[in-house]
């Protein structure tokens, strides 16, 4: 099983691409996902080796993805806010 401490590690390092990128435009769903394939899925690869249980895998998308979104708005509106 993964430790929360590492995936929020994985969401903080994919979190930082979506920093650098948000100075050139509103981030996107694309942005999210770029993010994830570059940092988070060969990192998730790494933790859960080819034995993997597929749910516990689903689960730390999931939760990756959420918090990049999260993190994807919150930058979006801190950078590019309303009526600007």
């Amino acid at each position: 099983m993964i430790e929360q401490s590492e995936l929020d590690w994985i969401v903080q390092k994919a979190g930082e691409l979506l920093a650098d990128k948000v100075n050139d435009a509103p981030l996107t769903d694309r942005d999210i996902e770029m993010a994830f394939e570059i940092f988070a899925e060969p990192r998730l690869k790494r933790l859960f080796g080819e034995s993997a249980d597929e749910q516990e895998r689903k689960r730390a998308v999931d939760y990756i993805m959420i918090e990049l979104r999260r993190y994807m708005e919150r930058l979006n509106s801190e950078r590019w806010p309303k009526g600007r």
